[in-house]
């Protein structure tokens, strides 16, 4: 609920996309993460070697930052067992959390945001991703 989550990446269209008791599969994230490592090399062919933070462009920096722009963060609460205090902190969405629709979902988001960007991601014929992108009409 949007009291307790907050996403930046609303400029992209986000689809809802339930397909119930799927929880993201290890290939759809085994590709995520080949993309984190695309879009980082992509920059650092370009010269950049770091992000506007000063963090080093690499795999697990881009996946960080995709996260945040994409996913969005959601209010994770923690109690000092010693004095009782309740603390509000705010932490990355995990793609474990999301199930195969909402993954490809993330996935589409990302997916456009490298072709704006002229990066080249890919695409196996034979990935989940291609194959629900098919079956959801949006691949030829």
């Amino acid at each position: 609920d949007s009291s307790t989550s907050r996403g930046l990446g609303d400029v992209y269209k986000r689809q809802n996309v339930t397909i119930t008791g799927a929880n993201r599969s290890l290939p759809q994230n085994a590709l995520f993460h080949k993309w984190c490592e695309c879009a980082a090399q992509f920059f650092v062919s370009m010269g950049k070697t770091t992000f506007a933070t000063g963090a080093p462009m690499n795999m697990e920096n881009m996946k960080r930052n995709l996260k945040l722009t994409f996913l969005g963060e959601e209010v994770i609460r923690d109690i000092n067992l010693k004095t009782g205090e309740v603390t509000e902190r705010y932490e990355l969405k995990h793609t474990s959390d999301l199930d195969k629709g909402a993954m490809h979902s993330f996935m589409t988001c990302i997916d456009a945001w490298a072709a704006e960007h002229g990066i080249y991601l890919p695409h196996p014929e034979d990935s989940e991703y291609m194959k629900m992108r098919c079956n959801m009409g949006e691949a030829a």
